[in-house]
C-alpha cells in the first residue's frame, strides 16, 4: 500500500491542503510526538474519511514498533464508553455476580480497562468519526482527552461535522455542560486544525 498521497491527483482544494500539511507533519512525526501536538480534522466523511484515515494510518505504521498508537472508529469508541460509564456501573454489586454471569462481567471489565488504558497511554490516538450523540460518549472522550492532555500525548480527531455543527451537537447533548469548550481548548492549544 502507497502511503503518500499523489498530490498531482484531482483532489479538491482543501484535501491538497490536508494531504500537504499532513506530510510536513509525518515528516517530523518524532518532534510533533514530542511537543505532544495533534490534529482535529473537521468535515471528513464519506470517502474523504476514508481517505484522510487511511493515510494517517499508513503514515503512522511506518514508525512502528518505535511508537504505539491506537486508531479507534466512532462506533468502537462509542460502545466502549457505553461498558465505561453506563452498563459495567450499572450492576451495583459485580461480587454477587456468580458463574457464567461473573466470567462475563470480567470479560466486559477488562476489555474496556484495556481499551481505555490504550487510548490514554498510547503515543498517539487517532479518534475516526467523532460524532457524539449520548452523553456518556461526550463524558469518556472527555475523559480520555483530559488525561492525553495532562501527559501531553497527541490525539487526532477527525469527524464528519464542521467546528459549528459539532459544538451545536455538544450542546444539544449535554446542555450546559463545558465539554465543548474544554474540548476544543485543549486540541486548539496543541492541534493543528483543519476543515
Amino acid at each position: 500500500m502507497n502511503n503518500r498521497i499523489d498530490l498531482s491527483e484531482t483532489l479538491p482544494l482543501q484535501d491538497l491542503d490536508l494531504f500537504t500539511r499532513l506530510t510536513h507533519y509525518f515528516d517530523a512525526f518524532e518532534q510533533h510526538l514530542r511537543a505532544g501536538h495533534g490534529w482535529f480534522i473537521f468535515n471528513a466523511s464519506g470517502t474523504r474519511a476514508l481517505r484522510v484515515s487511511g493515510f494517517i494510518a499508513g503514515r503512522v505504521n511506518e514508525f512502528r514498533p518505535w511508537i504505539s498508537s491506537y486508531l479507534v472508529p466512532w462506533r468502537e469508541f462509542s460502545l466502549n464508553a457505553y461498558m465505561v460509564e453506563v452498563e459495567l456501573p450499572a450492576i451495583a454489586e459485580p461480587k454477587a455476580l456468580e458463574g457464567k454471569a461473573r466470567a462475563e462481567f470480567d470479560i466486559a471489565s477488562r476489555v474496556s480497562r484495556d481499551q481505555m488504558v490504550k487510548m490514554v497511554a498510547s503515543d498517539l490516538l487517532i479518534i475516526t468519526g467523532l460524532r457524539p450523540s449520548h452523553p456518556h460518549e461526550i463524558a469518556f472522550l472527555d475523559e480520555a482527552i483530559e488525561q492525553r492532555f495532562l501527559q501531553r500525548l497527541p490525539t487526532i480527531l477527525i469527524s464528519p461535522q464542521l467546528p459549528d455543527e459539532l459544538s451545536s451537537t455538544f450542546n444539544q447533548t449535554v446542555p450546559g455542560a463545558p465539554f465543548w469548550d474544554r474540548l476544543f481548548a485543549r486540541m486548539y492549544e496543541r492541534s493543528y486544525i483543519a476543515m
